[in-house]
Formats: C-alpha cells, structure tokens, sequence
C-alpha cells in the first residue's frame, strides 16, 4: 500500500488514480499522519453481497427489538399497569 503526501498526490493526481483503477490502495498523508485512505471501487457482486449482509444485520436486530416489545406488553407487569 503506498503512502504519499497531498501534495505529491495533487503532483501525480492521474498516475494515482491510474494505480487506484488497477486495485491498489493509497493512503494520504499529512503531516505525516493518516488524513485518508484511497481505494478502488467495489464491484457490482461485491457490492450486493456487503448490501445482503448490511440488510441481514439489520433483520437480526429488528427480530430481537420487536421480540423484547412483544415480550414487554404481553409480560405481567405491564399488564398489572393496566388495571
């Protein structure tokens, strides 16, 4: 992985983004610390899988939220509140 200052990278702005296309990823720097990290774009498959995985995440999390709600207002002491 290379790592390069900002102003180099604004230098050599289009051999960078050639590097990037092939696959490579390229940190900035600044200061000599970290400001960003440059990568290629996912492609179509990898996108839809990190899209079915973030969905997947997100239904085991709905499931558990609406079992402790259902949990909560079928439970005794809710329904003791009620009378």
């Amino acid at each position: 992985m290379l790592r390069i200052s900002v102003e180099e990278a604004a230098i050599n702005l289009k051999s960078l983004l050639e590097r990037i296309a092939r696959g490579k990823e390229v940190i900035l720097l600044e200061q000599d610390k970290a400001l960003t990290r440059l990568v290629p774009p996912l492609q179509k498959k990898e996108r839809l899988a990190s899209i079915k995985q973030f969905r997947d995440s997100l239904k085991r999390v709905f499931e558990k939220f609406w079992a402790n709600i259902i949990r909560y207002y079928t439970s005794k002491v809710h329904l003791r509140g009620l009378t």
